[in-house]
């Protein structure tokens, strides 16, 4: 079962040298921010809009040394499939394809062929894909779903058994890595999330920067609570707290590598606006 490279052509470049290009001049700019902090990283929080939007966000992350790094477990959240609350999916997969050639799947125990459909539609699964086929050394993918938790502990639980099977010292050693695949707020009447009668987007960055901080500290509890009193509109903000809690098993120290929205990219004066943070590891 090979997973389609199913927004080539739409939400990224489908010709090759064009995808190149994209991919080396967006990892260039970060390269070239005096405030990037050089190390290899193990754990992120990476956006997952098209990459004329996303590529900012998630160039940060590649622009380290990953050499390193033999497996990338990518989690994201279900925007098309019911997936229920607490529920880890993935589905067995053959390989990747993307306009870089293909990458070699490394399965999950749990992996269930009746979630294929869901893995293959997810848009936030794919837009780190063709990054990872850029790189010289290809690490095999992990590609799995999560989207609501019922309460912190059901977070614990999931990250536990993720580490167990992954293994705690392919993980400490950086040997394998795990990207959760986020935007951060939707606001705007598009989304239904209007709180603010002014100042939207700074209200937004301050709220976004707060959820932000707890995550790269791991406060679990605290983040799951913040996200429901503002009835969030984080739409991977349960991918982002497994990573969060793996990264504070494993002592990592975290950052926000950037933040920003969509009216910063596109310079629009529109209502409604996407916001973008990007959270690493060392």
């Amino acid at each position: 079962m090979i997973r389609k490279a199913l927004f080539a052509g739409s939400w990224y470049p489908a010709d090759e040298q064009a995808l190149r290009l994209l991919i080396s001049e967006s990892i260039e700019t970060v390269l070239k921010n005096t405030t990037y902090q050089h190390c290899p990283y193990r754990f992120a929080v990476l956006p997952h809009a098209g990459l004329f939007y996303s590529k900012t966000g998630i160039a940060p992350f590649f622009a380290a040394d990953l050499s390193n790094v033999r497996r990338l477990v990518v989690l994201a959240p279900s925007h098309y499939a019911n997936l229920g609350m607490d529920t880890l999916a993935s589905s067995p997969l053959d390989g990747m394809e993307t306009p870089l050639g293909m990458l070699e799947s490394q399965n999950l125990a749990s992996a269930k062929a009746k979630y294929f459909s869901a893995i293959q539609s997810e848009h936030a699964l794919e837009m780190v894909l063709p990054y990872i086929a850029s790189l010289s050394h290809r690490p095999k993918v992990t590609l799995a779903l999560i989207s609501h938790f019922s309460q912190p502990q059901a977070v614990a639980a999931i990250a536990d058994a993720l580490v167990s099977e992954l293994g705690q010292d392919e993980i400490k050693e950086g040997r394998t890595a795990l990207i959760a695949s986020s935007d951060f707020t939707h606001y705007g009447p598009r989304f239904g999330y209007t709180p603010y009668q002014s100042g939207a987007p700074l209200r937004v960055r301050e709220d976004d920067l707060a959820l932000s901080h707890l995550l790269c500290e791991g406060r679990i509890e605290e983040a799951f609570a913040f996200c429901s009193s503002k009835k969030s509109t984080v739409c991977g903000y349960a991918p982002a707290m497994v990573v969060s809690h793996i990264a504070g098993r494993m002592q990592s120290r975290g950052w926000v590598a950037d933040y920003y929205t969509s009216l910063d990219i596109s310079s629009s004066t529109d209502a409604n606006f996407v916001a973008y943070s990007t959270i690493l590891w060392r």
